[in-house]
């Protein structure tokens, strides 16, 4: 009776076997993040917006206050009115998103006031993956954007102390200015 070729080496075979278990094990978590962006995720691409708009010191009614944001090739832009004492609110901007850890993804929020036919930038921030940083939701909290201002780059501290900081060009002058790690004019 002849035996198996199988059954005569059980010992590189079992080895094989437990090889191979304990790789799916360990990949899990690999397989995890390339797959993850078949799920959708919940991003906040903008905190809560207040500011502000002054031409030459008086308040500016009526000017329209664009929020401009992308998270790769995806646009989400909305924007607001001032009131009659210039004064803009924009709310929190979360979208369900497919996202994946593998791949840096652009980012960038980008504040804009329309008066008299004319477009001003009066805040310009991006990054990769994220602008969710308690830095940016403190300053574009209570923000005062005289247009007539000259652009300033910021560097305000990221979500993670190691990284470096992040630059942003505004016009604005703001409450919590104490975020800000460095200013000077653009030139």
């Amino acid at each position: 009776m002849r035996i198996s070729n199988v059954w005569q080496k059980p010992l590189p075979l079992l080895v094989a076997a437990l090889s191979f278990l304990v790789f799916i094990v360990f990949s899990q978590q690999v397989n995890a993040d390339m797959f993850s962006w078949f799920k959708k995720t919940e991003l906040e691409l903008s905190p809560e917006v207040n500011g502000t708009v002054t031409f030459n010191g008086k308040p500016i009614a009526g000017a329209k206050v664009l929020r401009l944001l992308t998270y790769s090739d995806k646009k989400f832009n909305d924007s607001t009115t001032t009131d009659e004492q210039g004064h803009f609110q924009l709310p929190v901007k979360t979208v369900k998103l497919r996202v994946s850890s593998m791949f840096d993804t652009a980012v960038t929020q980008n504040l804009v006031v329309e008066h008299a036919n004319k477009q001003t930038d009066v805040w310009t921030a991006g990054t990769t993956n994220t602008l969710n940083y308690e830095s940016v939701q403190k300053l574009l909290s209570s923000m005062k954007c005289e247009l007539t201002s000259p652009e300033m780059r910021l560097e305000i501290p990221r979500g993670n102390p190691q990284s470096p900081p992040l630059g942003v060009a505004s016009i604005c002058t703001f409450e919590h200015d104490e975020v800000i790690l460095e200013k000077e004019l653009w030139k």
